[in-house]
C-alpha cells in the first residue's frame, strides 16, 4: 500500500496543501465554464479542466494534442509527426468516444467510424480550451462518452503577428486581430504550419482560420462565426514499409449563428445553427489493395436552449436539437454509400438546486436517431463546499454512442442492425481552490456496453463486447512563488477488454505531465515540460498480433525574452533529450526539433 498509486496521489495533494498552511485567500475561480452552462468552476458537479492563455502559450507546442496532454484522464498518440492520425482516449474511452466542439459548436465527422482527427488544431487561434473529463451525453448526446473539448478561438483585442522556423522544415506563422467598436465585435485568426522532415514524405501543411463577428446591446447578442482547417499530410511509413506518395488531405469548415435573448427575470434564450462541412481524402498509388478512399459529411443542426429561475434557488435548463447528417463514402473509384442522410432530434432538461453550499442537479436528455431506438441519457450529481476553499463531489451518469452511417450501411461489413453503444459512470472528487493553489483528487468507474466491433464470425460489423474501466486522477497548479508555478497532472488507469480478456490497446496503466514555469514581469518567461507514459499494448500491424509498446518520457523547453515594447523572441525545443520512441507501435516519433521565431503583438 506503501506505493501505491493512491498514496501517490493523496502525497501530491497534500504537500501542497501543507505548505500553503492557513492562508484564507479568497478562491480566484469566478470564470465561468462554457461547455457546462457558464457554471463556475468552484460549483461545478464534473471534473473540468480550464487551459488558460497562459497554458496554450507555454504547451501548444503540437496544437491541441499538446494542450490536451496536460490534462488528467487525457492521452493523445500520434502515428509520427503531430499532424497524422491522432488517438485521443478520455478516461480510457475510445477514439470515437470522444466529442470535439469549437466554440460550442459540434466538429464530428460522422462519416468515419474513428470520429475525427482533430487533435491538429493550432493552438494559436486558440484562447481557452474547456475538457471535461467523464460523460456528457445529457448535455451533448452521442460520442460524448469519455468527455467533451470546448474549443474557444482568440477573441482578445488587438493585433499580433508571429513567425518561427526550426528544425524537420518546421515553419509556423499566426496573425491575430481584435477589435470592439460599440456593440460590435470582430475577431480574426488565421495560420500556416509547414513540416517537411528529412525522411521522405513525412510533410504537411496546414492552413486554418476563424472569424468572429457580433453584436451585443442590452439583452441581446447576435454573432457570425466561420472556421477552417485545410491539411494536406504524407504518410511516411505502412506496416514497416516507407511509402514515398501515401498521403491523405482533410479539410473542416464550420458557419454558425448564435442568437441570444435575456427577458430579464423570466430567462434567456440561445439559439445555434449551424453548418458542418468535412472532407478526408486518402491516397497511395503504390497500394494495391487500397490505393484510394475519401469520406464527405455534411450536418446541418439547430440547437434552442431556454434558461431561467424557478422559486429563486431552482434553475431551469431547458433544450431541443435538431440536425441532419449527410454522408459520401467512396473507394477505389466505387460508391460505397451514395450520399446517405439520417436525421436525429433530441430534447433535454435539467434542474439545479443552489441549497447555499450544497448544490444538486439532474439532468435528462432523450436522442431519436432515425432508425434507432431512442436512447435516454440521465445525468445526477451533487456538490457541496466544505469551506469556500474545499469542494466534495459525486455524479452519476449514463452516456451513449450511435452507430455511424459507415457501421450500419457499408456493402462490405455494415450491419443496420447495430444498437447503440452505452455507457454507465460513477465518479467522486476533492478540490481545493486557494489564490495561489488548486488542486483535485478524482476517481471514477465506467462500463462500457454493446461495443461496436468487427465480427470474425459474420466478417461485419457487430455489438460484440464491453470494457470496464477504473482509475484514479490527481492535479496540481501551484504558484509556490512568485511568479514561479508548478503543474503536473496524472492518471492511473485499469481497463478490461472482457471479449479478449486483456487491456485495452494504448491505455497506460500511468501517465504523468509536469511542468515548471516562471513569468517576469517585463514578459520574460521560461519553461520546462516533461510527459511520462508507461508501457501499453499496442496493435503490431506487421504480424497482425497485439504487441507490448515500451514506456516513453518526452521532455520539452520554452523561452520567451521581450525585446521592445511590442516585439518578443521565443525558442521552443521538443523531445529535448531526443528520445527514440513511438507513441502507436510501428510509427517513430520525431527525433529533438528546435524552433525559433519572433512575435509582434499591439494589445488596446
Amino acid at each position: 500500500m506503501r506505493n501505491s498509486p493512491v498514496s501517490l496521489v493523496l502525497c501530491c495533494l497534500l504537500f501542497p496543501v501543507l505548505i500553503a498552511g492557513e492562508r484564507k485567500e479568497k478562491p480566484d475561480i469566478e470564470e465561468k465554464v462554457e461547455v457546462i452552462g457558464k457554471v463556475p468552476l468552484v460549483r461545478a458537479l464534473q471534473s473540468v479542466s480550464v487551459l488558460d492563455r497562459e497554458r496554450v502559450e507555454d504547451g501548444g507546442h503540437d496544437g491541441l494534442k499538446g494542450l490536451l496532454n496536460q490534462c488528467p484522464g487525457i492521452l493523445v498518440l500520434n502515428a509520427g509527426n503531430p499532424a497524422q492520425f491522432s488517438y485521443a482516449f478520455a478516461r480510457g474511452a475510445s477514439v470515437n468516444q470522444m466529442l470535439y466542439l469549437v466554440d460550442g459548436v459540434k466538429l464530428h465527422d460522422p462519416s468515419s467510424s474513428l470520429s475525427g482527427n482533430f487533435s491538429f488544431l493550432p493552438a494559436q487561434m486558440v484562447e481557452k480550451v474547456e475538457v471535461v473529463r467523464g460523460p456528457l451525453s445529457s448535455m451533448y448526446g452521442s460520442n460524448a462518452m469519455g468527455g467533451v473539448v470546448n474549443v474557444i478561438t482568440r477573441k482578445e483585442e488587438g493585433a499580433s503577428f508571429s513567425l518561427a522556423g526550426g528544425s524537420h522544415g518546421t515553419w509556423n506563422s499566426q496573425v491575430h486581430f481584435g477589435k470592439r467598436l460599440g456593440a460590435f465585435r470582430v475577431f480574426l485568426n488565421a495560420g500556416m504550419l509547414i513540416y517537411d522532415d528529412r525522411l521522405a514524405n513525412d510533410r504537411v501543411e496546414r492552413k486554418s482560420f476563424s472569424i468572429l463577428s457580433g453584436y451585443d446591446q442590452d439583452n441581446l447578442s447576435l454573432g457570425l462565426s466561420l472556421f477552417g482547417s485545410l491539411v494536406d499530410a504524407g504518410i511516411p511509413w505502412n506496416l514497416g514499409t516507407m511509402t514515398p506518395r501515401r498521403g491523405y488531405e482533410q479539410d473542416n469548415f464550420i458557419a454558425s449563428l448564435p442568437l441570444g435573448l435575456s427577458f430579464g427575470d423570466l430567462g434567456r434564450i440561445d439559439v445555434i445553427a449551424s453548418l458542418h462541412w468535412n472532407r478526408y481524402d486518402f491516397r497511395d498509388p503504390d497500394d494495391t489493395w487500397n490505393p484510394q478512399f475519401a469520406n464527405e459529411s455534411f450536418m446541418a443542426e439547430a440547437q434552442a436552449k431556454f434558461t431561467t429561475h424557478l422559486l429563486e434557488k431552482v434553475k431551469l435548463v431547458a433544450g431541443a436539437d435538431l440536425s441532419t447528417q449527410r454522408i459520401a463514402n467512396l473507394e477505389n473509384d466505387q460508391t460505397l454509400i451514395p450520399g446517405t442522410a439520417l436525421g436525429v432530434a433530441s430534447v433535454y432538461a435539467e434542474l439545479q438546486a443552489d441549497l447555499g453550499r450544497l448544490l444538486l442537479a439532474g439532468a435528462l436528455r432523450y436522442d431519436k436517431y432515425e432508425g434507432l431506438t431512442g436512447v435516454l441519457s440521465p445525468h445526477f450529481g451533487a456538490s457541496f463546499n466544505l469551506t469556500p476553499f474545499l469542494k466534495l463531489r459525486a455524479s452519476s451518469s449514463r452516456s451513449f454512442r450511435a452507430p455511424t452511417l459507415p457501421e450500419m450501411l457499408n456493402p462490405y461489413w455494415g450491419n443496420a442492425g447495430l444498437l447503440p453503444e452505452t455507457g454507465s459512470s460513477l465518479e467522486a472528487g476533492v478540490e481545493l481552490y486557494f489564490t495561489v493553489l488548486q488542486c483535485g483528487f478524482t476517481v471514477f468507474d465506467s462500463t462500457y456496453r454493446n461495443l461496436i466491433g468487427f465480427s470474425p464470425l459474420t466478417y461485419r460489423f457487430a455489438n460484440i463486447n464491453r470494457a470496464d474501466v477504473r482509475g484514479a486522477e490527481v492535479n496540481l497548479d501551484w504558484e509556490f512563488l512568485t511568479g514561479v508555478r508548478c503543474r503536473a497532472a496524472y492518471t492511473y488507469l485499469h481497463t478490461q477488454d472482457i471479449q479478449y480478456g486483456r487491456e485495452l490497446l494504448r491505455r497506460p496503466r500511468h501517465v504523468l505531465s509536469a511542468s515548471l514555469s516562471y513569468r517576469g514581469a517585463s514578459g520574460f518567461t521560461a519553461a520546462a515540460d516533461v510527459a511520462m507514459v508507461g508501457k501499453r499494448l499496442d496493435y503490431n500491424e506487421l504480424l497482425w498480433t497485439v504487441a507490448e509498446n515500451e514506456a516513453f518520457r518526452q521532455v520539452g523547453l520554452t523561452l520567451r525574452l521581450p525585446l521592445w515594447k511590442h516585439v518578443s523572441l521565443f525558442c521552443r525545443v521538443d523531445n529535448a533529450l531526443n528520445a527514440r520512441f513511438e507513441e502507436v507501435l510501428g510509427y517513430p516519433a520525431p527525433r529533438r526539433r528546435l524552433m525559433l521565431g519572433a512575435t509582434y503583438q499591439v494589445n488596446d
